[in-house]
């Protein structure tokens, strides 16, 4: 934690700015393939960040076809809060048509570093790190030249800015598109009062465990169905309380 605020005060005095934006472009290889923007801003005096995820995408590979009714839930905008000075995680998540704001710790990222394997991404040489976070492993490529130990979604604490990020399976990708310093405010979403504020445990139970029920709800009484184990497959897919 005294390294990362040492970090931002080093960049805050070099650069002579406040602020840092980032632009990610992510890759959704999921059953529906589809490519959106995110947008990590940096605010070097609170020692925070928010990585914006953008509601529209880039590109999808949706394809209607005939005789065949497809049900896709409404999207929100996603954003994620990180406070290194408070440790803090804030992010909105929609569940079964519900909104929440789900609190959780920074999370801890164990990393291993691979220095010796490089590789160029533009004009940035950048390093190697291995981690398995949440039952996906993941390698990322992080460069020195921005000793900024933040990065897209939950990532963080590489001595580097994240380059690029993917899961072994390719299921998940970022890429940075654009690096720019600002003196620009940083507006954080301030949204606790509109929504129900969740816990991490709480929003696993609704996202996952409860999931047959969610949908025993809403069908006509007297449907009878059948009890399944939901198998995950997003980004998050075991947590640090389960064995």
């Amino acid at each position: 934690m005294k390294y990362i605020i040492f970090t931002l005060f080093f960049l805050q005095s070099a650069f002579g700015q406040n602020n840092i934006e980032i632009n990610y472009i992510i890759k959704y290889n999921t059953e529906i393939y589809n490519e959106k923007n995110g947008t990590l801003l940096l605010d070097l005096k609170q020692k925070k960040s928010v990585f914006n995820i953008s509601k529209s995408n880039l590109k999808s590979d949706f394809q209607q076809e005939a005789n065949q009714i497809n049900v896709i839930q409404k999207d929100v905008e996603r954003y994620i809060i990180t406070d290194f000075k408070n440790d803090s995680l804030i992010f909105k998540e929609k569940i079964n048509n519900e909104t929440y704001i789900v609190f959780e710790n920074v999370p801890k990222i164990k990393w291993e570093l691979k220095s010796e394997i490089t590789k160029k991404i533009d004009n940035y040489i950048c390093y190697k790190a291995t981690t398995n976070f949440r039952g996906r492993n993941y390698t990322a490529w992080y460069s020195l030249e921005y000793p900024i130990q933040m990065g897209p979604w939950k990532f963080n604490g590489l001595p580097g800015l994240i380059m690029e990020i993917y899961d072994d399976t390719n299921r998940y990708y970022w890429g940075v598109t654009q690096i720019k310093f600002t003196n620009k405010e940083i507006i954080f979403p301030n949204e606790i009062s509109l929504y129900k504020k969740i816990d991490l445990k709480k929003y696993v139970e609704l996202r996952y465990d409860n999931i047959m029920g969610n949908i025993d709800s809403q069908l006509p009484r007297g449907t009878e169905t059948q009890t399944i184990k939901v198998e995950r497959n997003g980004l998050e897919i075991k947590f640090e309380w389960e064995n």
